[in-house]
């Protein structure tokens, strides 16, 4: 039942299921009036522009690579100072 938007296909009104639709407006209102339970929470809205899924060692790799050349480059900067 998800809107054709989160597969890349942008939807109306009329292609949306209207349970899903109302369910929206529900809980669009509950998160006005501050019922926790029912409101919406904003997730994914993003998910769509994600480009890169590095791996953990990827990112520390990338890290430490990044880390040990600012540190490299202290005393350059400390000079400036």
């Amino acid at each position: 039942m998800s809107p054709g938007v989160f597969l890349g296909r942008p939807d109306d009104v009329a292609t949306i299921p209207p349970e899903l639709y109302q369910s929206e407006v529900d809980g669009i209102h509950a998160t006005y009036e501050g019922d926790a339970e029912r409101g919406l929470m904003a997730g994914g809205e993003c998910a769509q522009r994600i480009d890169s899924l590095p791996t953990v060692q990827e990112v520390v790799d990338r890290i430490m690579q990044e880390t040990t050349e600012i540190v490299r480059n202290f005393p350059k900067h400390l000079a400036d100072s």
